[in-house]
């Protein structure tokens, strides 16, 4: 049995230890849940990361090994320099952790994570949080698209800013800036998930596209008050796409996040 240690401390400042069998419950929880389950090559990837740490731990894994093991690259010709298939799978992978971590993950004890720069899993164990209203609840609602063509496009502008959002949201966690952050999956309403109280958001949004040119429409609704109370319009003229995606949920988790950090957002 190959025994992981975890970045979460005890009580006595020992690292908390993670054995072969809690490994194999947490990567079959993952590749079970909706974000993995469609992604056979996500999911392959992860099985090859996992299984490299319980079997080769102490063996280096590198770029070039992953494109032979896992993209079936030939390994006569194969060039990392030429060829970024790993990276960009890695790259893709991170988010989709991020991304199940941000919404239906959000009570998993233990986290799964690929820091920058490297291709070795990182594992944490996370202690459960105690919810307090004294801090605000965002919903985000899924984006609806309002014309002919872009409805995989706002999916995915959706799936991009929960990503950033909760990545975002992590960091400003330990300057004291605490926003609890949940996700729907459907076109309910935030009225109906979350109990109106003071300090409950719903995060909306619309999308209009054309074939150069989008415009995606953000609003934050005070749930208890049932007001607008913060929203703005974001302008791209370029095709859409992913790097059109990336770009305005960068912008719009930007203008969010300096929402919360000026204060706009605590409850008294």
């Amino acid at each position: 049995m190959v025994i992981k240690h975890v970045g979460h401390s005890s009580a006595e400042g020992v690292p908390e230890p993670l054995d072969h069998e809690e490994i194999e419950r947490v990567l079959a929880l993952l590749l079970a849940s909706p974000v993995f389950a469609k992604s056979r090559r996500m999911g392959s990837l992860l099985r090859f990361l996992v299984d490299h740490d319980l079997q080769f731990s102490t063996i280096p894994l590198t770029e070039h090994a992953i494109g032979i093991a896992v993209f079936r690259r030939d390994p006569a010709v194969y060039c990392t320099g030429d060829d970024p298939v790993v990276r960009v799978q890695v790259g893709r992978l991170r988010r989709k952790l991020a991304i199940h971590y941000a919404t239906l993950g959000q009570q998993d004890p233990i986290r799964l994570s690929i820091p920058a720069g490297c291709y070795r899993l990182a594992y944490q164990r996370i202690r459960p949080k105690t919810i307090s209203m004294r801090h605000p609840v965002l919903q985000i609602q899924p984006f609806t698209c309002i014309t002919r063509d872009g409805d995989d496009f706002t999916k995915g502008l959706s799936e991009e800013l929960s990503c950033r959002l909760f990545e975002s949201f992590e960091q400003t966690q330990s300057h004291g800036n605490h926003v609890l952050m949940k996700v729907s999956r459907s076109s309910v309403k935030a009225l109906d998930v979350v109990r109106a109280g003071r300090g409950n958001y719903s995060l909306e949004g619309s999308v209009r596209v054309e074939p150069s040119r989008v415009r995606a429409s953000v609003r934050l609704i005070d749930v208890a008050q049932g007001r607008i109370r913060w929203s703005e319009q974001f302008d791209r003229n370029q095709p859409y796409g992913i790097a059109t995606q990336e770009d305005l949920a960068e912008s719009i988790c930007r203008s969010l996040t300096g929402y919360f950090a000026r204060g706009s957002g605590d409850v008294s």
